[in-house]
């Protein structure tokens, strides 16, 4: 009898938790989608471009960048590979996206998330970013700077 009892709790326990995330993941994701349609994340990645240039990424690769930060890895790789299949962005610069967004991506949601189980959102934030600048930069001092673009390497394969 205490197992079922013990079995009901944690079911009930897992839905309230379960809609709790709902409750800012949905929103959250509509208000994404809008700020999108609106252009807005794109407005944001031209501000970006100018800052991210001292991590090596140029303008071109603020947007997906931007994309990786708001919406997260899934959304922000399928962004990064179509950015650079269609550009020219270097393997150097794909690398250093993919860098900052390993160590800091999906912002918003991941730390709603934490806060609503109790962590500081702003210090998360912080440490995240710091950790992603530092990590990024410092690894975009130590690559070669060879000038390859993906679209040149693609033409010298043909």
């Amino acid at each position: 009898m205490d197992i079922l009892l013990i079995l009901g709790q944690g079911l009930r326990g897992s839905m309230v938790q379960v809609w709790n995330l709902a409750l800012i993941v949905v929103p959250l994701m509509v208000g994404m989608q809008i700020l999108d349609d609106l252009k807005v994340l794109e407005k944001i990645a031209g501000q970006l471009g100018r800052v991210v240039r001292y991590l090596g990424i140029s303008g071109q690769g603020a947007f997906p960048l931007v994309i990786g930060l708001t919406f997260g890895l899934a959304y922000g790789a399928g962004m990064i590979i179509h950015y650079a299949r269609q550009g020219d962005m270097s393997r150097r610069e794909l690398v250093l996206i993919i860098t900052f967004l390993c160590v800091n991506h999906s912002v918003f949601e991941d730390t709603l998330l934490f806060v609503a189980i109790g962590a500081d959102g702003v210090l998360i934030l912080l440490v995240r970013f710091a950790a992603a600048i530092l990590i990024t930069f410092l690894l975009n001092k130590l690559l070669p700077r060879d000038g390859s673009t993906l679209t040149a390497n693609k033409q010298r394969q043909a």
